[in-house]
């Protein structure tokens, strides 16, 4: 069993982002947007989170259980802002607020988001490659992409036009699953 704590708080950083940015870069890979897509979608990724935590290699399982406590704790840093909006005055929260405003504000870039989870991907990856046991380097890469196929064949996608037929995985999707594979294999 890989222990989490052997790894500073950087690697811990990259080590948890990583599944974040594959589930977000799956949603955003067919380009088409939508409600109830984007429901469909991030409910297939919770679905595969919450099994993590049962998982039966330890390494993913203290990872997704690593993942829930983050959270978890800013749900409850943003409640106490929310209840004390005073103790969110300062330079550095009006900084955040705007950084967070701009982004919320910005539009979807799938590509951006493919890159950077392919990336992270990648480091994740590396940054495990010799620390861990073997087996728990190819649990950690095949829930990756575990996450990234449930998420893109959750809804089907168009072809085409409107009248076109649906598929499973639109070619933008396929791309980047494989270009995520191809980040693990490393």
């Amino acid at each position: 069993m890989t222990n989490l704590t052997g790894f500073s708080e950087t690697e811990l950083d990259q080590i948890l982002d990583a599944p974040g940015a594959v589930l977000k870069a799956a949603t955003l890979a067919d380009g088409q947007p939508g409600g109830l897509r984007f429901l469909l979608e991030t409910a297939a990724g919770a679905r595969v989170f919450r099994e993590a935590q049962e998982h039966e290699n330890d390494f993913v399982r203290a990872v997704s259980v690593a993942l829930r406590d983050r959270v978890r704790a800013k749900e409850a840093a943003a409640a106490e802002v929310r209840a004390d909006p005073a103790a969110a005055v300062g330079v550095a929260a009006a900084a955040a607020a705007t950084e967070e405003a701009a982004r919320v504000g910005a539009q979807p870039d799938p590509e951006g988001a493919a890159d950077q989870a392919v990336e992270l991907t990648a480091a994740a990856v590396t940054l495990l490659r010799g620390r861990v046991p073997d087996a728990d380097l190819a649990a950690y890469g095949e829930w990756l992409l575990r996450i990234a196929g449930r998420v893109a064949g959750a809804t089907r996608s168009r072809t085409g036009g409107l009248f076109s037929k649906r598929v499973k995985l639109s070619v933008d999707e396929q791309a980047y699953l494989d270009r995520l594979a191809a980040a693990v294999a490393g």
